[in-house]
C-alpha cells in the first residue's frame, strides 16, 4: 500500500511539472506575440498567423480567432488522433488564447523596439522557446499543429515537412496581406 501511495505521489508531481511547463511555454509564446509580433506588424505561421490575417480582413479579434480555431482543431484531433493526443493538447489549446488576450489588454501597443529585424529575432526566440517548452513537456500547442499530424497519419509524409508547408503557406498569406517586408 505504501508503494502505491509513493507512485501516486510521483505521478502527481510529474503531472504538476508537466502542467507548469505547458503553462510557462504558452505564456512565453503569448508574450513573444504580444510584445514583438503585434507591435511590429510581423506575421507568423500557425494559428496566430491565420488569426492576424483574419483580424486584418474580417476584424475578428486575434484572441477570439485563435480560441475558436483551436477548439475546432482540438475536436478534429480528438476524433482523428485520439484521447491521449487530446489530453496533451487541451491545456495549450485553451490557455494560449486566454493568456494572449490578457497580455494584449495589459500591454496594448507597447513597442519595445522600432527595429523590425530585432523584433523578428526576439519574437522568434521567445516563441520558439515557448513552443519548445510545451513540446518538451510532451504536449502540443494545438491549432495548426493538428492538420499536419492528421495528414501525416493518413499519408505517412514527413511531419516536419508538413509543418513547414503549413506554416510557410500561412507566412506567404501574411506577406500577401501585409506586404513582403
Amino acid at each position: 500500500m505504501g508503494n502505491t501511495t509513493g507512485s501516486r505521489k510521483k505521478k502527481a508531481i510529474r503531472g504538476a511539472w508537466k502542467l507548469g511547463m505547458v503553462l510557462a511555454g504558452n505564456t512565453l509564446y503569448a508574450l513573444g506575440v504580444t510584445l514583438f509580433l503585434l507591435p511590429s506588424g510581423l506575421i507568423t505561421g500557425g494559428t496566430t498567423g491565420l488569426g492576424l490575417v483574419a483580424e486584418h480582413f474580417f476584424h475578428v479579434p486575434l484572441s477570439t480567432f485563435v480560441a475558436v480555431f483551436n477548439i475546432l482543431m482540438f475536436l478534429v484531433g480528438l476524433l482523428v488522433l485520439g484521447k491521449v493526443f487530446a489530453l496533451t493538447t487541451a491545456i495549450s489549446s485553451f490557455y494560449y488564447p486566454a493568456i494572449l488576450a490578457v497580455f494584449q489588454s495589459l500591454f496594448g501597443e507597447v513597442r519595445l523596439t522600432e527595429d523590425p529585424l530585432l523584433a523578428t529575432v526576439l519574437a522568434g526566440l521567445m516563441i520558439g522557446a515557448g513552443i519548445g517548452v510545451v513540446i518538451r513537456a510532451g504536449a502540443s500547442t494545438g491549432g495548426m499543429d493538428i492538420p499536419p499530424l492528421v495528414i501525416h497519419k493518413y499519408t505517412g509524409l514527413p511531419l516536419s515537412a508538413l509543418v513547414m508547408c503549413v506554416d510557410g503557406a500561412t507566412v506567404i498569406l501574411g506577406a500577401v496581406v501585409y506586404g513582403i517586408e
